[in-house]
């Protein structure tokens, strides 16, 4: 449920000013942790405390970050920032020092959501006590009910749908923002106060809230995208490796690989059948064309985007305002290419096609392991429980999952998110829901 106000608990950072949002980054070192790092430092009344674990790779980039003050943002070229810039850091902190994330107001997991229950048992005691919110940068799919397992009913939590960044790190010190999404969907689980809400929205006016966590869960497109080329292409992936050559993930793995980016299109569907039996609003079947409510609304953000007066503030909260209307949707993969990258739809396009049209695919999309160890355990294995208990059929879903066992011995239906320890009826009441029925207005 949504409270009013702030609890006294979750607000260690504004007893000492009540207008200054102190945000904690577990997981400073990965690629979306120094991206967030960089626009957080940029905006006005935000303090970060950026922690690392002392790994090799963890200590190298807090070396970097406190020996220059700061960190270098690099972009593409672009008509709105400079292609290379430094962001000193100010009044905010990198380090070590897992308890300053206690004098925060909200934690955000930037690592692989795969280690997110780690995490939480490690920091367990704390959290329980002080009940900081976490924000999950991605959750994946269904994390909240694992975190309040190890926490407790009703943790404050907002699960973001996808990483509002597309990002690299090429140095220690360095963040490239190739792009920031367009809009991304947020849910609210658990006792998040209605003042938070609104200083996140502050901070990124392009997100939007939804009551309905299947939105998130079910809208997990890294399950869609990542694991079914990565395994499918293996052999390519490494044999251009080992010519010294770069895999194109996204063209070379889907848009020019017509049976991989058939498998793929077949479980965006298997996503939105679950989705469906499991009692949720829909939009994007294949033989079932309801598309027009939807893409009114895109329409409508479109012509904000082409708003020359607006700044880029405005036309993200603008954009954000429109997309409310749509927000308790699961939607499909080439409707989230839309959302997400403004990709025109094109009636009858495959999602295949779809990709190899999105600007933010064509250049720099490598293929990473995690694709395949952090997108099957929270991604394609909780999809394929769902479909089982609810009589969907998943023969993609689990051909990819057998399929890469050959390649990694390591059974992720035991180790992941199989879903084995919560009734059926929990989940589908989790999904729509149901849970947070005193939920008030989160816009």
């Amino acid at each position: 449920m949504i409270m009013e106000g702030a609890s006294a608990m979750t607000v260690q950072g504004l007893k000492k000013n009540d207008r200054v949002l102190r945000v904690g980054i577990y997981g400073l070192s990965t690629q979306s942790g120094k991206a967030y790092l960089a626009d957080l430092l940029e905006m006005p009344e935000v303090e970060v405390y950026g922690y690392a674990r002392t790994t090799d790779h963890g200590k190298e980039v807090v070396c970097a970050l406190q020996a220059q003050g700061g960190i270098e943002l690099q972009r593409p070229e672009n008509p709105i920032e400079p292609t290379k810039r430094f962001i000193p850091l100010g009044q905010s902190e990198v380090g070590h020092d897992l308890e300053a994330l206690f004098e925060t107001d909200v934690i955000l997991f930037s690592h692989p959501s795969v280690y997110h229950e780690d995490t939480a048992r490690l920091m367990r005691d704390g959290l329980v006590e002080q009940r900081i919110p976490l924000m999950l940068s991605p959750s994946r799919t269904l994390a909240t009910p694992y975190l309040w397992e190890i926490l407790d009913d009703q943790y404050p939590i907002v699960s973001l749908q996808t990483c509002p960044y597309a990002c690299k790190s090429y140095s220690p010190g360095s963040s490239y923002i190739k792009r920031r999404k367009r809009s991304w969907v947020a849910s609210v689980d658990g006792e998040v106060s209605t003042r938070l809400l609104q200083q996140i929205k502050r901070l990124f006016p392009q997100l939007v809230y939804s009551r309905t966590p299947a939105t998130t869960s079910l809208g997990n497109i890294g399950a869609v995208f990542h694991p079914a080329p990565f395994v499918l292409n293996y052999e390519a992936i490494q044999a251009a490796a080992a010519r010294g050559e770069t895999f194109s993930f996204y063209i070379q793995g889907i848009a020019q690989n017509p049976e991989v980016g058939r498998v793929v299109g077949e479980i965006d569907q298997i996503r939105l059948q679950i989705a469906r039996a499991a009692g949720c609003k829909v939009i994007g079947f294949e033989d079932d064309h309801n598309e027009a409510e939807f893409l009114d609304v895109l329409a409508r953000v479109k012509a904000v985007d082409e708003e020359k007066s607006l700044t880029v503030r405005a036309r993200r909260r603008k954009r954000g305002e429109l997309l409310e209307s749509i927000n308790e949707t699961v939607i499909s993969a080439q409707l989230w290419l839309c959302y997400t990258y403004g990709i025109d739809r094109i009636p009858g396009e495959s999602l295949a096609d779809a990709i190899g049209r999105t600007p933010n695919f064509q250049e720099r999309s490598y293929p990473q392991q995690r694709y395949a160890e952090e997108d099957i355990p929270t991604g394609l294995v909780p999809l394929e429980a769902l479909a089982k208990r609810l009589g969907v059929a998943h023969q993609p879903i689990s051909e990819v999952i057998d399929r890469y066992r050959a390649i990694n011995p390591q059974d992720f239906r035991d180790t992941g998110r199989n879903l084995a320890r919560f009734e059926t009826e929990y989940l589908l009441r989790y999904l729509r829901g149901e849970l947070n029925k005193k939920q008030k207005d989160v816009g």
